[in-house]
């Protein structure tokens, strides 16, 4: 489901690619597939932030002044791993520019995980909304994503389905999502059957209704 939060992100970050030149990225790497889009698209710099080694040092936990402002400034899957969100968000303000942009993407509702920490199981866009705009922040665009079938795999199966394997949950299993030998992986397979069987009974189209939204995006202008 991330593939089409990207799409949605490319889309709305298109038509002001003029005025973007320098991109911070917090919580990730520029391997992310939202900054590996945007290079097809435009050459930009782009400054990494977080709390791992090799990063701009930066806690989105506590207050940041950054001396450093960015025009585009993304963050992507990484609030369900914060203690204090308002502080987060007010933070990624503080690194954009005055009339820069803000791309926020999270989990509307997952399943738990670490990496390294895990305090959420998601945020609606409303959230992320009114938190930008007490720090001066105009939100462009906004919405939630996610399908019926994939929210039973993640919920009930408790696994991330690749795309194939949410079009196609049985023929499309994947043996190697656990480092097992072959009897194990045939005996985890007819465990998991009844649950992959379940799921082709369940729609794969994209849908934004609340209930069965796993992604969360905002897109906002400071003004």
């Amino acid at each position: 489901m991330r593939e089409e939060v990207v799409k949605m992100f490319i889309k709305y970050i298109t038509p002001y690619l003029k005025a973007i030149n320098t991109v911070a990225i917090v919580g990730g790497s520029t391997s992310d597939p939202e900054i590996q889009e945007l290079i097809k698209l435009k050459q930009i710099t782009a400054d990494c932030y977080g709390i791992d080694q090799g990063l701009i040092k930066l806690d989105l936990n506590l207050p940041y002044n950054s001396i450093t402002k960015y025009d585009l400034v993304i963050c992507s899957q990484v609030l369900e791993h914060l203690y204090d969100v308002r502080q987060a968000i007010e933070n990624l303000t503080k690194l954009t520019n005055n009339s820069g942009y803000i791309w926020i993407g999270c989990p509307a509702s997952n399943r738990s995980h670490g990496s390294p920490h895990y305090y959420s199981a998601g945020y609606q866009p409303e959230l992320i909304e009114s938190l930008l705009n007490l720090f001066s922040s105009k939100v462009l665009h906004s919405g939630k994503l996610g399908s019926k079938r994939l929210y039973f795999m993640v919920h009930a199966l408790r696994i991330w389905p690749s795309r194939s394997e949410l079009r196609r949950p049985i023929f499309a299993y994947n043996f190697n999502r656990r480092n097992e030998n072959t009897f194990k992986k045939f005996v985890r397979f007819i465990y998991d059957f009844p649950g992959r069987f379940y799921s082709l009974f369940l729609s794969y189209r994209l849908t934004s209704q609340v209930e069965y939204s796993t992604e969360t995006y905002v897109f906002a202008h400071k003004a």
